[in-house]
């Protein structure tokens, strides 16, 4: 019997998935960039708040959209 993540959504529900989201969240280059992968992950701006509000301050300090013009850090 799982209980572990019975509130998470079912694409977040393991370890590794939710390892991987959590990473491609910290390797956003723009907010346009995390609304792909919390699309991809059929999870809403309000759950993502909600549910992650670390990876989500990280997401409001994002650019709305790459600069392709900035050198590479």
């Amino acid at each position: 019997m799982n209980q572990m993540n019975e509130q998470d959504s079912d694409s977040l529900d393991s370890f590794r998935e939710s390892s991987a989201f959590e990473l491609a969240i910290n390797t956003a280059e723009s907010k346009v960039e995390v609304l792909e992968i919390l699309h991809e992950h059929v999870l809403s701006e309000e759950a993502f708040t909600n549910r992650f509000p670390v990876l989500a301050k990280v997401a409001q300090e994002l650019p709305d959209v790459p600069d392709e013009t900035a050198p590479p850090a």
